[in-house]
Formats: structure tokens, C-alpha cells, sequence
């Protein structure tokens, strides 16, 4: 970050700071008001949640997502066969984001690939802020919520399709729970809302485990008040409960919003494909973001934490009794730990909660902090501080090629000389699982072995994320199933993999080039090489 940029970012907060009395920081209780009603407190707490959104364009799936929506916009169709790789090019290709795909691309080849990483940045932002504002809270309270929520959950954020799916699923929570305190008189956005969750994500599914939730435990609760009333005031439950045309209501918009889904692509084929993924635990069981969440890993720490503190909280400010958003998140918690991939659905059910209690409890320590001019000045510059360091972090995002070699992880210059050097290398190669994206956006020339798409696509004999792992692992007869079944003449993977050093061992393989990253062995046989 230039010092010029320093420089007016805190001469901005001291000019701020320096118009502000104590009685007009603070925003009016009970709401958030316009722009103009906010305090530089809260300017720089959504600047700082902001900046923690912004993620590098680092995720595995991020290439074969922008080539996809690349070729959408030059052809104008979706692919029903699969067009990247060699090894299944007869599979009935479905792209769950094939939406989000032409989306991403319109934006990457219009605007550059930093401003796409803005607006994800702001989409993570709001996602997070949203889910706070389940509860009626005052907005520095619910941005404080947020940015805990964004903390724990940072491992699985990033420039990635799922987050459409946490903002919609955000979404539906702040809809339903409108509903049931009589705020919305209808649901009709739903459907509506589905129907572009399901172009744009395949994670529309835990929209109806949400609606499901909601619906049988408001039947329940409405049964028993009308069947058992003495019994159901004996419990005293605080939420209120839905009549029964709101109940009704619901279901009609559930199965609405169940039948419009059916509008994509696909058709029904979208459905049955989750089907196939899901009956294929070889895939389920081999791929990290589908793994079960362990709070022993160091990528669950943050997690861990928060349930910590949330628990405390419950045990020790929670008399409420509100069965719904007990049934919610008992079932959010669950699939939280399920799949890795799932972590952030309980955050975003409880930060309603959470931002609730940190306005109980800190309102009036808080209402003290602000009567005392120089420690807001300290506190505000320390944020500012904080904004600054993070955008420091982040100038690479300028640089593309630059942000990919510092992830010491993508191929990047091996790529570049495989382009300059296409007589060293074959026509069919095999790659790294984690590299497949990546290789079919900057290699285009070349069809890949495998790609993120691919782990649970099984014809005949040929199922090839299975066949990857095995020839990473460099498994008995490995190599010899790569030119067999697949014809693979030339290899590129991680350095130092156990294939790399049996493939080091073959007279009949040679090692074209390596770098600290990667090697590339080509195959020694005239049939298949020029």
C-alpha cells in the first residue's frame, strides 16, 4: 500500500474523529438509519470486515469455474458432455454453477480479476453481516458479530461458488425469521429465490433442510397449541408460533420452491447428479472439503473457539424457550461437522444470537468507551491500522501470476515452459487431482486427466479419481495403468510424490524438467511421443 494511501486513511479518521461529540457517536437505539447516520466506529469496522472478505484467487476450482464461464459467453450453451478432460469425455457433464461460471467470467474479462475478488470480498462481508441481523440489534453489534463469525469460518471462505450459497442461505434464515414475527405478510420471494440458487449453486439443497425445519417444527408447535393449550402455556415458549395459513403458506411456497428448481439446464438431471455424488463414498471419503470436522486440526481451532464462547454464553445468559431455532441449530451443528465444506452453516444460524447478547451485555460499558475522546481516537486508529496491514497483505491480488507463485503451490512456471516446449511433452498427460482446474484455465491447449469435477464419474472400468490416487501413491502397477488404460504419455506432478521417484526409476520414462514445485517426465517410446 503506497504511504500516501496510509497517510489519508488516517487523516481522513483524525477529521472524522475531530467532528464527532460524544452524544452523536452512538447510533439511535433500534436502528441503523442511512449512511450519513453512521459513526466513523462503524465505517471502520465494515471496512475491516471488508478487508477480511478479500481472498486470493488460490481455490482448486477456481479455473475450470472461469474457463467454463469463458466458454459459455463465446458459445452461448452449456456443454452436456464433458469438453476438459480426455479420460471421460462421454460423461454427461453437469455444471452446477454453470450461472455462476458466465457470471465470474463476465466480470474477470471486464473489470480484472481484482475487482472480482472485491466483490466477493463484499459478498462474504455481507453474507456474514446479514446472518448477525436475524436479531434486531444496532449495527456496530451486529458488525462485531460478524467479523467473529467471519474469523472462525476464514479456512473455508475465498473466491469460491459456495459463498453464493451462504448468502442465500443467509437469506432465506432473515426471511423466514421476518415471517414468523409478523414482519413479512408472505413468502412469495422464495421460489423466486430458489430458482436462482439452483443456476448459480448446487448447495440450494440445505435451503429446503432449512424450509423442512421450519415448517415441521411450526406444525408441531401450532398441533400442540391447539390440541394440548394448557400444556403448551405450561412451556412458555418465547418465539411466536405460526397460525395455521402461515403454516400453510409455507408449505405451498416449499413445494413450489422445490418444483422451480427443476428449471435449469438439466432438468431433473441436476437432482439425480447430487444422487451420484453423494451413493459414492470412495469420493466422499477422499476429498479434504467433504471430510468430517475434527476440532483436534489446527484448521478448526477458530471454530472450535467460537463454539466455545457461544456455549458459554448460552449457559450462562439463554432462559429462552424457542424450539424452532433449537431444532435449527442442533441440525445446522451437525452438518456443520459433517463436512468441512458445511463449517459455516452454524455460525450463520447463531450470529443472530450472538450479536443479540454482545448489545446485552456491552451497551452500556460501551456507552462509557465513547464519553472518553482519546480512547475512541486509539481504538479507531488501531482498526485503522489493522485495514491498513490487511491491504498491505493483499497488494499481490494486483498480480495474478505473482499471487499463484506465492502460493508455492500452482505449477505456474512449469506450465509457461511446457507452452514453449510442446515437442518435450506428449498429447495425453496426467496431473495432480488439485491442479486440474488451474490446468485447464492457463493450459487450454492440453485436455486434463482430472479436475475438480470429476471424483465421483465412474464409466466401466474407468474411474479415475480412484486411478488418481493410486498413481500418485505410485501403487503396484501404477504406471502401467496410465499407459494402458489411459494412453498417458507424459506426467506432471508435485515434486517429490512417491510417482515422482518411481517414475525416476523407469528407463523408459525421462525427465524433462523440474523446479521446486513440480516435475514433468515425458514417456521414451516413439508410438507415442514425435
Amino acid at each position: 500500500m503506497p504511504k500516501s494511501s496510509r497517510v489519508s486513511l488516517f487523516a481522513f479518521l483524525i477529521n472524522n474523529i475531530r467532528k464527532l461529540t460524544p452524544p452523536s457517536f452512538p447510533l439511535p437505539r433500534g436502528g441503523v438509519g442511512g449512511v450519513a447516520g453512521i459513526g466513523i466506529f462503524e465505517r471502520l469496522l465494515l471496512l475491516l470486515l471488508f478487508t477480511l472478505g478479500f481472498r486470493p484467487l488460490l481455490d482448486p476450482d477456481f479455473g475450470w469455474h472461469l474457463r467454463s464461464g469463458i466458454d459459455l459467453l463465446k458459445n452461448w450453451s452449456v456443454p452436456k458432455l464433458d469438453i476438459y478432460s480426455y479420460t471421460l469425455p462421454d460423461w454427461p457433464w453437469v455444471n452446477h454453477e454453470w450461472l455462476s461460471d458466465g457470471l465470474m467470467a463476465l466480470i474477470y474479462q471486464w473489470l480484472g480479476p481484482l475487482v472480482l475478488g472485491l466483490l466477493f470480498s463484499g459478498l462474504i462481508a455481507g453474507t456474514f453481516l446479514l446472518a448477525a441481523s436475524l436479531s434486531k440489534v444496532e449495527l456496530r453489534y451486529k458488525i462485531i458479530a460478524a467479523l467473529i463469525g467471519l474469523l472462525a469460518a476464514l479456512p473455508i471462505l475465498g473466491v469460491r461458488m459456495q459463498m453464493i450459497t451462504l448468502l442465500l442461505m443467509s437469506t432465506v434464515l432473515w426471511l423466514l425469521t421476518r415471517y414468523q414475527q409478523k414482519q413479512l405478510t408472505h413468502l412469495w420471494y422464495l421460489p423466486l429465490i430458489f430458482l436462482l440458487w439452483a443456476n448459480l449453486h448446487g448447495g440450494f439443497l440445505i435451503g429446503f433442510v432449512i424450509l423442512a425445519i421450519w415448517w415441521l417444527m411450526e406444525t408441531i408447535k401450532y398441533t400442540t397449541a391447539t390440541i394440548w393449550p394448557k400444556w403448551y402455556k405450561k412451556m412458555r415458549i418465547t418465539e411466536t408460533t405460526l397460525t395455521f395459513p402461515q403454516i400453510k403458506h409455507l408449505l405451498t411456497v416449499g413445494l413450489l420452491s422445490g418444483l422451480i428448481t427443476l428449471i435449469n439446464p438439466y432438468g431433473w438431471g441436476l437432482h439425480y447428479d447430487f444422487y451420484k455424488l453423494f451413493t459414492n463414498p470412495f469420493a466422499i471419503n477422499n476429498i479434504s472439503e467433504w471430510q468430517s470436522v475434527s476440532l483436534a486440526q489446527p484448521m478448526a481451532y477458530d471454530f472450535a473457539i467460537y463454539l466455545v464462547v457461544l456455549m458459554i454464553l448460552l449457559i450462562l445468559t439463554y432462559r429462552k424457550i424457542e424450539p424452532t431455532r433449537w431444532a435449527l441449530w442442533i441440525a445446522l451443528l451437525g452438518l456443520s461437522f459433517l463436512y468441512w465444506r458445511n463449517m459455516p452453516f452454524f455460525m450463520i444460524a447463531s450470529l443472530g444470537f450472538l450479536a443479540e447478547t454482545i448489545q446485552k451485555y456491552t451497551h452500556l460499558a460501551w456507552d462509557a468507551f465513547t464519553r472518553h475522546r482519546w480512547l475512541l481516537i486509539g481504538f479507531c486508529a488501531l482498526i485503522a491500522i489493522l485495514i491498513s496491514q490487511r491491504i498491505l497483505d493483499n497488494s499481490q491480488a494486483l498480480n495474478i501470476d505473482e499471487q499463484l507463485r506465492q502460493s508455492r503451490y500452482y505449477p505456474v512456471d512449469a506450465i509457461n515452459w511446457a507452452k514453449t516446449h510442446p515437442d518435450k511433452i506428449g498429447t495425453k498427460m496426467f496431473n495432480e487431482y488439485g491442479w486440474g482446474g488451474f490446468l485447464i484455465w492457463r493450459f487450454p491447449e492440453q485436455k486434463v486427466f482430472i479436475d475438480g469435477r470429476m471424483p465421483y464419474w465412474q464409466m466401466g472400468d474407468k474411474f479415475v479419481f480412484a486411478d488418481t490416487q493410486y498413481a500418485t501413491s505410485a501403487g503396484a502397477g501404477a504406471i502401467g495403468l496410465l499407459e494402458v488404460r489411459y494412453g498417458v504419455d507424459w506426467i506432471m506432478v508435485l515434486a517429490g510424490r512417491p510417482l515422482d521417484w518411481a517414475l525416476s526409476g523407469q528407463s523408459d520414462w525421462e525427465k524433462v524438467y523440474n523446479d521446486n514445485i513440480s516435475v514433468i517426465y515425458r514417456k521414451i517410446n516413439l508410438n507415442n511421443i514425435k
